[in-house]
């Protein structure tokens, strides 16, 4: 058998390789600084006094934050470095004959899947503890009356607006308004709430960085971690996370609130027979009928749980528009 002239990448001498981006401003070995903060988090917890535990949580948690920003851009020059060696392979290969392309030549190149580092769950932070470091807003909230009647529509044809949104609002589960009070929207739906499960959300909320009824801080945390993990009740960067707080009005009563998307003012969480109320003093009394647009602008303004489920149901409900159709 003839021999074959065709040069193969392994044997040709290797060269120096040529020079390529550089990770900047590592001023520690990753695994040394993720070990400090591991201790960190250790001695923080074993602090006996709950306020100086909280506090040294706090600050471990900014430091965790910080390594794991500039572990995500040490990542970003990673995937760089991999880039550019694989344009020096691909040019180098494809100068000699016989040329086998990276990916079938070298099995799970760029592949870190192996080599993920898993870093530890970072402490959560209290709504109180952020509190110190922002101030609530003050606005006026919105809380819509009752309305029986209004926008040319008299107590008839409001009350029929009424039960018709709230069967389509609930699927038929509610026939009329008058049955509102014997039903619990399924607790999944973050967005339509009873009284009752509103009035639970506050409890938890007011009670969230010290704990009652028998339990600490962490163990009443892990009670209601559920309800966490669909409120986020916190708010370290205003915009990716709305925090969420209570607000009292002056007669005394506690409402549940978010801050809105520019974080100027707190908008309250409406329950469920609150929700026609304000939709019709929105849609029928302000906007005179105007469209879907108009009205979630209006309601993302006011209110934290107005998505547009809730609107399509109640322009569908709408007898005016429906005359105009």
């Amino acid at each position: 058998m003839a021999n074959s002239n065709k040069f193969k990448s392994d044997d040709v001498p290797a060269l120096p390789p040529p020079p390529l981006p550089e990770v900047a401003g590592v001023e520690e070995d990753f695994s040394t600084s993720l070990e400090r903060l591991r201790n960190e988090v250790q001695q923080a917890k074993a602090i006996p006094e709950e306020s100086a535990r909280e506090t040294a949580l706090l600050s471990a948690l900014k430091n965790c934050r910080k390594c794991l920003e500039d572990a995500e851009e040490a990542k970003v020059i990673a995937t760089r470095r991999v880039t550019a060696a694989k344009e020096v392979y691909e040019n180098a290969a494809q100068a000699l004959s016989g040329y086998t392309p990276l990916n079938s030549r070298v099995a799970g190149i760029g592949n870190s899947s192996n080599k993920r580092a898993k870093i530890e769950k970072m402490p959560r932070v209290s709504v109180a503890q952020l509190a110190e470091e922002q101030s609530y807003p003050t606005n006026t909230l919105y809380l819509p009356p009752h309305y029986s009647q209004g926008g040319s529509m008299d107590e008839g044809l409001v009350s029929n607006f009424r039960d018709s949104f709230y069967r389509q609002l609930t699927g038929g589960a509610v026939q009329s308004a008058a049955d509102l009070d014997g039903f619990v929207p399924p607790p999944t739906n973050a967005n339509l709430k009873s009284k009752a499960q509103l009035k639970e959300w506050i409890y938890i909320a007011e009670h969230w960085a010290t704990g009652v009824d028998g339990l600490d801080a962490g163990q009443f945390r892990a009670k209601h971690k559920t309800w966490y993990s669909r409120m986020k009740p916190v708010t370290y960067k205003l915009g990716r996370r709305t925090g969420i707080h209570i607000r009292e009005t002056d007669d005394g009563t506690k409402y549940l609130c978010r801050h809105s998307k520019d974080g100027s003012k707190s908008i309250i969480y409406l329950e469920i027979g609150q929700v026609f109320d304000a939709l019709f003093e929105m849609h029928v009394m302000e906007l005179g009928h105007r469209g879907r647009d108009a009205t979630k602008n209006l309601a993302d303004e006011r209110y934290a749980n107005l998505p547009d489920a809730q609107i399509r149901a109640f322009l569908d409900a709408c007898p005016a528009c429906a005359a105009r159709r």
